[in-house]
């Protein structure tokens, strides 16, 4: 790489520009400084490692850039809040130019400006194999708005923001090199360039008062599982409630497997699941509809811990639900990243 480390730091810095009005120092010193918001602050971060979380056979680095700060900004909407100020890290393995680590921030990039925060530091090393990109990310909530996974009481509805299975689909297609058009193309589309859930969130806390919430990073039947274990209780969700998306139907009918199988493993969706008093949830149906344009669909409740957690299939007949999707450090089921 031409130029070396400071001179790279510079384009950097150059692209994502000058710090936001709160941000008193940001890229090029040895740490950034900034006034805090009001409320509650958050954090998350997220690994992304080439061939694992991402495959440059599949999707520009650009694409790769956005969806590693897309899986950030997801956590932070899943806990009601708004995203601030990004930290990133990158290993850059030999064969990586100045003109692709561009390509990444460009990616990036694009999320912060439409959610409206900043990069605002981060590191450059060279790596022995593989890229790898980390990302840190804060935010800001208020106290009376921020959603954990651990409160969803026996009663609830349980609630999931848009149709899932675009992107396991879109990954499918893509492994199977499938012609990209129609449905197939939508399902890649959804695949390469998720959209976090940041308004569909905020609209859910403006009409009701939801006890837990968490993102699709690991497939519904992770999530779900992850929400009752937080929680304590149990949840039965119903197989022809759940809202799968028209492109993953058509691709699993290409590739022949199940779509519901598909839809309940596919990871990287970031779709927010909600648990909420079923009193409102016909108010927020409509609300979250109005304002964001996202239907929002009730597929289940939540019921005690000893009734565990179960699917009622179309026949009426009740199964356990599988933990599928994407297990960290124990394989792949599905398609998935981080938390």
């Amino acid at each position: 790489m031409s130029g070396g480390e400071r001179e790279l730091i510079k384009r950097i810095r150059e692209s994502v520009g000058a710090p936001g009005r709160a941000t008193i120092v940001g890229i090029g010193d040895d740490a950034a400084v900034f006034e805090p918001a009001p409320g509650l602050g958050l954090i998350t971060c997220d690994a992304f490692v080439d061939g694992v979380h991402f495959r440059r056979d599949f999707a520009t680095l650009r694409d790769i850039g956005s969806k590693c700060m897309v899986a950030n900004v997801s956590d932070i909407a899943a806990m009601g809040g708004f995203p601030t100020r990004a930290v990133v890290s990158i290993c850059v393995p030999e064969h990586i130019t100045e003109s692709d680590i561009s390509a990444i921030y460009n990616g990036m990039l694009d999320v912060c400006r439409r959610f409206s925060f900043e990069i605002v530091g981060g590191d450059i090393v060279g790596s022995p194999h593989d890229l790898v990109i980390s990302i840190a990310l804060t935010g800001a909530g208020s106290r009376d708005r921020i959603v954990t996974r651990s409160g969803a009481v026996v009663g609830d509805a349980i609630m999931v923001t848009g149709r899932i299975g675009g992107a396991e689909a879109g990954l499918r297609a893509l492994t199977a090199g499938l012609p990209q058009e129609g449905a197939v193309l939508a399902a890649v589309r959804r695949h390469l360039r998720p959209v976090p859930r940041i308004a569909e969130a905020q609209a859910f806390l403006d009409v009701a008062t939801p006890h837990a919430m968490i993102d699709i990073s690991d497939g519904l039947g992770s999530e779900l599982w992850h929400l009752a274990e937080e929680s304590g209780i149990g949840v039965r969700i119903e197989e022809d409630l759940i809202p799968i998306d028209e492109s993953a139907i058509a691709v699993a009918d290409r590739i022949g497997c199940n779509a519901l199988e598909l839809a309940m493993g596919s990871g990287e969706e970031f779709e927010l699941v909600v648990a909420i008093p079923r009193s409102e949830m016909l108010r927020t149906m409509e609300h979250v509809a109005a304002v964001t344009g996202t239907t929002a669909t009730y597929i289940g409740d939540v019921v005690s811990a000893a009734e565990g957690c179960s699917m009622v299939r179309a026949d009426g007949s009740v199964e356990p639900l599988e933990r599928s999707g994407y297990e960290h450090l124990g394989g792949v089921d599905g398609g998935g990243d981080g938390e």
